[in-house]
């Protein structure tokens, strides 16, 4: 696959959707530095696992859900991924949304608040999830939370230690179990109203866990708990337990 361009700022007011049903925004526009040389010509999102674009795979999973609705927050080298998406399958509507190639997460969700939508689902382009989507959006729809994030347990593999003030210990648990984000999350679009120009203007990363953090303190941020296969990518080692994973993940459906 030949290099792609590097996309320009577009307007999401343009972006039309067949229905009213529930949009996926794949945030696929982050430039992957950790994997190159593979994303010096390829999106991070459309890198094969096994000799499919990861994008494939999240697609798959959601159409089979019934979802037909999806929206590609495209950034570096978004071309490529407008190219090979456009053509969306017979019922379903692919949309395509650049804010920029240097936009951060959150711009390219404060991007799509024209399409019209109540609320939207979001997840990453090289993050795959087997999600129970029924029990998600009903969680989220019945905790009347602006956003719901999709968590799961992560065990630390040290013995955690608080002290007071005198370093006197006041507690120490092994291993301990906590909850951690896995990069998906249901959001109001009247949320992005309590988006300021502060949160568009940080770092990658940095507006999304912000707003995050200001939706906790207002007590609108919940959490849904999921307890099934997960996995993505950020180095090769992890690329390929992602094709390891996936292929025998496809696999054992497609015998069911």
């Amino acid at each position: 696959m030949k290099k792609g361009k590097t996309c320009e700022a577009s307007s999401a007011s343009d972006l039309p959707m067949a229905d009213r049903s529930l949009p996926v925004a794949i945030l696929c526009g982050g430039r992957g530095t950790r994997l190159r040389p593979r994303t010096d010509i390829l999106p991070k999102a459309m890198i094969p696992v096994n000799g499919r674009p990861m994008l494939d795979y999240i697609l798959d999973f959601f159409r089979t859900k019934g979802f037909c609705q999806f929206v590609f927050c495209v950034g570096y080298m978004g071309q490529l991924i407008e190219e090979h998406y456009r053509d969306a399958p017979p019922g379903c509507r692919h949309v395509f949304s650049c804010a920029g190639p240097e936009a951060s997460m959150l711009r390219r969700l404060w991007a799509i608040r024209d399409l019209g939508v109540d609320r939207f689902l979001v997840t990453y382009g090289d993050t795959f999830i087997d999600l129970d989507v029924d029990q998600f959006s009903r969680a989220h729809e019945a905790s009347g939370a602006v956003a719901t994030i999709v968590t799961a347990p992560i065990r630390n593999p040290f013995g955690i230690v608080e002290t007071d003030a005198d370093d006197r210990v006041t507690k120490f648990v092994e291993k301990p179990v906590f909850d951690h984000y896995i990069g998906a999350f249901i959001f109001e679009t009247a949320g992005l109203d309590l988006i300021s120009q502060e949160l568009l203007a940080m770092a990658d990363g940095d507006g999304l866990v912000e707003l995050f953090n200001q939706l906790a303190n207002k007590g609108l941020l919940r959490a849904f708990r999921h307890h099934g296969p997960k996995i993505t990518f950020n180095t090769e080692t992890e690329h390929q337990s992602a094709e390891d994973f996936l292929g025998r993940y496809f696999t054992f459906k497609e015998q069911l």
